[in-house]
């Protein structure tokens, strides 16, 4: 398939990854010289699992089809846009801009949890992307860490759009689910609606704040997770992993409620709950007075914003071991502390320790002094 043109329009050039509902091809758009993601969607795939092929083919091109208008309806910039849809070869495809970045997942790897800064500012746009789906009339259903892209700006992009609902057509008893971040009503068999995808998103807030999901694992049966998202009440965000904000637990718990109708309205009430986090310290006779509540001084966003790109931009050009990189990564570090994330500078220092230590050895200055840091946020947080 390589360097072969689709619809006389698209040059492919090298696949950028597969999954269980296609491979995804970086491509060309000769019309309007532009880089473009080709979905391919594997629809033969999708029929071998199907319980009923009567009617099947043009169950899922009617289904198929409607889902690229719909998407196509969404405009949002925290939602992939979707450019074309077709059919080649009786292969169906979705055109869509291409997201430079990395998805969620690869921030959050070996139990880490984010900053405060990066898990409200992720959050919240991803509910706005949600929220304009959801005005749009557009579900998700598979909202989990590999479906949210963190672009190289820092921002959120909502990938794989309504493309569980074609799952839908073709399997039964939820096989085309991930049960890591199921809602119990689609763990049940549920179609599922807005509400579902805000349980979904609790599941990941929750990964954020704490480094795992509220129920299982990966090496989890799924019938054991499901049965957990149906029966189980999740321990508190705060006694899994201590520093968070009051309002960022309890919203958690209340996006993972059992019952739809408990959990908050809508997409953008939510996004308004999470900017809570944001914490302006109060001024006493000129003199800044800080509060020992775990919070994000929003004076400090923009800093710590700026200073991740350059962060990225040093590791592409320079390497990941370069002295700039490392004094960056501290300045980082301790801009997070001081914006009322002790916890966050912790881990920042804790990663930047471990980094010099493989890199340039355990006794080497970069190395103590990054754990020296990290121990003086400890203190300073008890």
């Amino acid at each position: 398939m390589d360097r072969k043109r689709i619809a006389n329009r698209y040059r492919l050039e090298h696949r950028l990854g597969s999954g269980g509902m296609g491979d995804v091809w970086l491509a060309h758009d000769s019309q309007l010289d532009r880089p473009v993601a080709i979905k391919f969607l594997a629809l033969d795939r999708l029929r071998r699992h199907a319980s009923n092929q009567v009617n099947l083919t043009e169950q899922m091109t009617r289904k198929f089809l409607q889902e690229a208008r719909a998407m196509a309806r969404v405009s949002s910039p925290y939602v992939v846009t979707v450019h074309d849809q077709g059919e080649e070869d009786d292969r169906f495809h979705l055109v869509m801009e291409l997201v430079d970045g990395r998805p969620l997942t690869s921030y959050m790897g070996a139990g880490n949890a984010l900053t405060l800064e990066q898990t409200a500012r992720w959050s919240a746009q991803a509910c706005e992307g949600l929220a304009d789906a959801h005005e749009a009339e557009v579900v998700h259903r598979d909202i989990k860490p590999d479906n949210i892209m963190i672009t190289e700006r820092g921002d959120v992009k909502l990938v794989d759009f309504g493309l569980a609902r074609l799952l839908d057509v073709t399997v039964t008893h939820g096989v085309g689910l991930t049960w890591l971040y199921a809602s119990p009503e689609r763990c049940l068999g549920r179609p599922g609606d807005h509400l579902s995808d805000l349980y979904s998103l609790g599941c990941v807030l929750y990964e954020m704040l704490t480094g795992r999901p509220p129920f299982g694992s990966s090496e989890t049966a799924p019938y054991v997770i499901a049965d957990m998202h149906v029966r189980n009440t999740p321990s508190a965000p705060q006694d899994v992993r201590p520093g968070i904000p009051e309002e960022l637990n309890d919203l958690t718990l209340r996006l993972l409620a059992k019952e739809p109708d408990q959990r908050p309205p809508d997409a953008l009430t939510v996004a308004r709950l999470i900017h809570q986090v944001e914490y302006i310290p109060e001024t006493h006779d000129g003199a800044l007075v800080l509060s020992g509540t775990p919070h994000v001084n929003p004076d400090y966003v923009d800093r710590i914003r700026r200073l991740e790109r350059h962060i990225r931009k040093l590791q592409m050009s320079n390497g990941y071991t370069d002295p700039a990189v490392v004094d960056s990564r501290m300045n980082l570090a301790e801009l997070t502390g001081e914006s009322g994330d002790a916890r966050g500078a912790v881990a920042l220092y804790e990663e930047l320790g471990d980094d010099c230590r493989d890199d340039f050895g355990p006794y080497d200055t970069r190395t103590l002094n990054a754990y020296e840091a990290m121990a003086r946020w400890i203190a300073s947080s008890v």
